[in-house]
């Protein structure tokens, strides 16, 4: 857990669609995915959605599965 905490990524949720299970969050380098700053839309587990809003500045985890950018974990950034 501690090593997938330290490649989360910060970021900013600029919209959510929890019906859709879509996020677009404005965020950091995805170390993980080799990816630069930028704003872009990721598909989500609705109910982890769910507690969020935009404006809300998290932290997460993406992975690409089978070829779509997913976030995989999010937390409220401290």
């Amino acid at each position: 857990m501690a090593e997938q905490h330290a490649q989360m990524s910060d970021g900013e949720i600029k919209k959510l669609d929890a019906g859709k299970g879509q996020v677009t969050i404005k965020h950091g380098p995805l170390h993980n995915l080799g990816m630069g700053a930028m704003t872009m839309t990721f598909r989500a587990d609705g109910a982890m959605l769910k507690n969020h809003k935009p404006g809300d500045k998290v932290r997460f985890l993406a992975e690409d599965r089978d070829g779509k950018l997913t976030v995989t974990s999010m937390e409220a950034a401290q």
